[in-house]
Formats: structure tokens, sequence, C-alpha cells
């Protein structure tokens, strides 16, 4: 039996909005986003850590990608 430990993401996501670290704006955008597409719980869960990680390291908390370049991240994912 394999156990899989996982970081959560979505917490963290909600603590930030919540501290006021990350923009209400970019908190709507982020869920407009993956409302449009479609996304999966997993691909949701992934997109948070990855965001998580890009503002950790100093980069724009407003720079979420646009819908053609989710959309084209998903597809390359689920390929």
């Amino acid at each position: 039996m394999t156990t899989t430990v996982s970081t959560p993401s979505l917490a963290p996501l909600l603590a930030g909005y919540i501290s006021g670290a990350i923009s209400d704006d970019a908190m709507m955008r982020f869920d407009d986003l993956f409302e449009a597409s479609g996304a999966t719980p997993s691909e949701r869960l992934a997109f948070a850590r990855f965001y998580l990680d890009a503002v950790a390291a100093g980069d724009d908390q407003d720079a979420l990608p646009r819908q053609n370049e989710v959309d084209g991240i998903l597809a390359a994912a689920r390929a």
C-alpha cells in the first residue's frame, strides 16, 4: 500500500485572501478562470500551489494567466 502526502494549497490561498496578502481581484479572477475552464479539483489544487509558489517567489499576485493560457495549460496536462 502506498501513502501519498500532498501539500495543501487551497487553505493557504484562502488564508492569504483573508489576511489581505491576496487581493479580491486576484481571488475573483482565479475563481473565474477555473470555473470557465471546467478544471478538475486536482487541477485547481495544482494551480493553487503553483500560484502560491509564484507569489512567494515575488511574482505579482495579480499576474494570473489569461483564459486561453489556462485552457492551453490544461489541454497539455490532459494530453
